[in-house]
């Protein structure tokens, strides 16, 4: 694909009903470059302890040197795992991760565990890449996270991005509290992670608010 650029807007912010917020995003701020790009979503499980230590401990892996998205997620693991070995009250944290990359010729891999989300807008058609892993009948139970789990059961998935695509990542604070029509829209619409968060705060949301919307252009 010719020469192109990643433009991206990011904002993560605690929910009106929490005491702290307990997910990460990378890039923790707005910007853009060059591929290579990477971003990931880490929700902190909600009511144990120190979710917020086992998104940030996942979400700071990216700034390792490592590519590939299944080692990144597996050592992200490893890394929670270790901190529960010497830290034994923070027995019990975990996040869920959802990361992606974006290579040269605009090839997008995504690595996910838990239930945070990866969408893409593409012909104005919205696309959810990621399937959410719960435990069936319970939307807040995780099949598996981060922390919790030695092996994990990543999704990988790899999606051809084209000039004008736009890819969107959040965490289930945001997507709990409105549709996918709404989404769809609001992408439609060139909405910023800015103004996405902010939207959905006024809504009295129940956890944190995450979104990072990545722009091919």
């Amino acid at each position: 694909m010719k020469d192109f650029k990643i433009v991206w807007s990011a904002r993560s912010e605690c929910g009106p009903n929490r005491k702290k917020n307990e997910d990460t995003i990378f890039p923790a701020i707005s910007g853009s470059s060059k591929p290579p790009f990477k971003a990931a979503v880490c929700d902190g499980l909600g009511g144990h302890v120190n979710g917020d230590v086992a998104s940030k401990i996942a979400a700071d892996t990216l700034l390792e040197e490592i590519t590939d998205l299944n080692q990144i997620i597996t050592e992200a693991n490893k890394n929670i795992l270790e901190y529960q070995d010497k830290n034994p009250s923070s027995l019990g944290m975990g996040t869920t991760m959802t990361a992606i990359s974006i290579d040269s010729d605009a090839l997008m891999k995504i690595g996910h565990v838990g239930d945070s989300r990866c969408y893409v807008l593409s012909d104005r058609n919205l696309i959810k890449v990621t399937e959410d892993q719960n435990v069936p009948g319970y939307q807040n139970v995780l099949k598996q996270a981060l922390g919790s789990n030695e092996k994990l059961n990543i999704q990988e998935v790899d999606f051809q991005l084209q000039i004008g695509d736009v890819v969107f990542l959040c965490s289930d604070g945001l997507y709990n509290e409105i549709g996918e029509e709404y989404i769809k829209k609001k992408m439609q619409d060139g909405i910023s992670a800015d103004t996405f968060v902010s939207e959905v705060l006024l809504l009295n949301p129940k956890d944190n608010v995450s979104a990072i919307v990545i722009n091919v252009v």
